[in-house]
């Protein structure tokens, strides 16, 4: 397809015979110089397309025209100039004695155009004899210019082909954008539609090089007006190229230095801006040519710099392409943007299908790029599929271990009530002993291994999510009352501060009661037996503004020693002082546990000589 649109461009002037015999031009760097005096200048001779860059001199052009024999007595010749960015095209004939200016350019109105092209057109006479011809360009882009003397025959040949080779270029960028927007509809993704938007705007841009704009818009917009339009469309067209490398690059990462390096190019274009908006449309407009030449090779730098997939988790890695693959799209569009820039700055000399230059760059990027966006796609949809297989997977194994629990905790809490049964007959058969201290021995161990089996099967149901909160007034004094009760004899240690008195707090009974038995256990337990244990129950206001009460215990560390800070809550958690005393690791656990599901806090706030848990809960 590419090659057709080549043949298109390249061949094309061949099929017709061109009347101009010879080619020269002269630089009048004043611009002021008038055609009496130009025609006394010495020409340089040229052939096929002239490239003088971005001059502000005005550059004059004598054109040697022959006419054919035979020819009719009504025979016209069109001379065509492309392309059609050039300001102001002035044609001095000798045969002309209507002495009225003739001018054509992009400052001109498309109505007044001499025979109606998207090109720049003039009809002049063939003529008896060889004879010279003028043509004075002043522009502010490019001096970078073609020029055909035809017949009218010749003329609506060349137009067709010409017409079908622009029609092709624009369906081409038309259809990768089309196809890459198919691909976003069906899978959204950011740098989908920064192409998009991309190629949008290369199309409008590539519509307008090629003059459509000139022939839609004649008679609603002033050609002036048209111009300064498309000046901006040409420097925006550059912005949304850059925009878009950006967002691929971005993909992979990049550095801080990287960063720099693509913005750079940023400021570069917005330095170009300043330069338009203050009148500086010439030097605008060649920076902007020279950023054109200079963004590719500064992304291929980039590229082969700082790329590597291999820093990116494996989720990530799947939208990203080999280096291999970004660094020759880069090296390839660095090759044809740099090779078409360089006769727009005059570097080298232009041919036909320079001249086209840049639209072609922009079917050749598009068609690479939208290559590279389906290699991406086909990579997300096989990680896709491969996420969706291991999510499956995921699930089931979810479900397994779902299940498994289930069991276990089945299990769990038909042990805890077989357990829960001889260790009732065995607490009753000791309540009819004589024996005080076997006694009160079997009852204690009796009482731990209830504790022990509570706590597990409590554990269980948190882990599960099957605990029920059930909010309801509780009285706390009532309440520590009956578990200082319950500790018999130890709970003579617990010295209790209560000024809150028989205020009832909302809470839940049971996991309120949990925590504090738990709390006071620790203490009682892993303390130390000769002090003191202190409960101290206070109203506290919590940051945020809630209102709600503060229950701290404090004992001196005894045999267990001070517990480590950082694995205090942990499930299993057992200091090395506490292994010669029988426990689950499960208090702290279900303190922490439970004091969150009713809204509170509990941590750990040792002093220096004390061992303190302070709870939190609102009322």
């Amino acid at each position: 397809m590419l090659c057709v649109v080549w043949l298109l461009c390249v061949a094309a002037p061949a099929w017709a015979l061109d009347h101009i015999t010879e080619r020269s031009y002269w630089e009048d760097a004043s611009g002021q110089m008038a055609w009496a005096d130009v025609q006394q200048q010495s020409f340089t001779p040229f052939s096929g397309v002239l490239s003088r860059g971005y001059t502000p001199a005005a550059v004059w052009v004598k054109l040697r025209i022959t006419p054919t024999e035979p020819r009719q007595a009504n025979d016209k010749l069109i001379l065509r100039i492309r392309p059609v960015y050039l300001d102001e095209i002035r044609l001095f004939d000798p045969l002309d004695t209507s002495e009225r200016p003739r001018v054509v350019g992009d400052r001109t109105n498309y109505s007044d155009e001499e025979y109606k092209s998207l090109t720049y057109t003039f009809v002049i006479p063939p003529g008896d004899a060889p004879r010279d011809v003028w043509l004075r360009f002043k522009t502010t882009s490019t001096s970078l210019f073609n020029i055909e003397a035809l017949s009218t025959d010749d003329m609506m040949v060349a137009e067709y082909r010409m017409l079908m080779a622009y029609c092709l270029v624009l369906g081409l960028i038309g259809f990768f954008t089309l196809f890459v927007f198919i691909h976003w509809l069906n899978q959204p993704d950011r740098l989908y539609g920064v192409f998009v938007v991309r190629h949008l705007v290369y199309w409008v841009y590539a519509a307008s090089f090629f003059g459509f704009h000139r022939f839609f818009l004649d008679g609603l917009i002033d050609a002036k007006t048209l111009d300064g339009a498309y000046t901006c469309l040409a420097v925006g067209a550059t912005v949304f190229s850059i925009w878009f490398e950006k967002q691929f690059l971005n993909e992979y990462q990049p550095p801080i230095w990287a960063r720099w390096g693509v913005n750079a190019l940023l400021v570069w274009w917005g330095v170009v801006c300043v330069l338009l908006v203050s009148g500086q449309v010439l030097w605008a407009l060649k920076a902007n040519m020279l950023l054109n030449a200079t963004a590719p090779v500064v992304l291929l730098g980039l590229a082969i710099a700082f790329i590597d997939k291999s820093r990116h988790d494996p989720r990530r890695q799947a939208a990203l392409l080999d280096k291999k693959i970004v660094v020759t799209y880069y090296a390839a569009i660095s090759g044809l943007l740099v090779f078409s820039v360089m006769p727009y700055l005059g570097v080298l000399s232009g041919n036909e299908l320079l001249i086209n230059g840049l639209p072609f760059y922009a079917v050749v990027s598009g068609l690479m790029v939208t290559v590279l966006m389906q290699l991406r796609a086909r990579q997300l949809r096989a990680a896709n599929a491969q996420y969706a297989q291991d999510l499956l997977l995921s699930e089931q194994q979810m479900q397994l271990e779902k299940l498994r629990r289930e069991e276990q905790s089945q299990m769990l809490t038909m042990l805890m009530h077989e357990l829960k049964n001889p260790l009732a007959v065995i607490d009753l058969a000791q309540q009819g002993s004589t024996d005080m201290a076997t006694k009160g021995y079997v009852a204690r161990h009796v009482g731990i291994i209830k504790n022990i089996l509570d706590r597990c099967l409590s554990a269980d149901q948190i882990a599960l999510g099957k605990l029920n909160i059930n909010l309801q007034a509780v009285r706390l004094d009532d309440l520590l009352a009956d578990l200082i009760d319950q500790h018999g004899d130890a709970g003579q240690r617990i010295h209790m501060d209560n000024p809150i008195g028989k205020t009832p707090v909302q809470t839940d009974y049971q996991c309120v009661q949990i925590i504090i038995n738990n709390l006071l256990d620790n203490a009682l337990r892993y303390g130390d037996p000769a002090q003191a244990v202190t409960l101290s129950v206070r109203a506290q206001t919590s940051p945020a503004g809630v209102a709600g009460v503060s229950l701290c215990v404090s004992n001196k560390p005894g045999l267990a020693s001070w517990p480590d800070p950082a694995k205090l809550f942990q499930k299993y958690y057992r200091s090395s002082g506490a292994q010669s005393i029988s426990g689950t690791g499960l208090g702290l656990f279900l303190v922490a546990s439970l004091a969150k599901m009713l809204g509170g806090t509990c941590h750990y706030a040792p002093d220096d000589t004390h061992v303190r848990f302070e709870l939190w809960l609102p009322t």
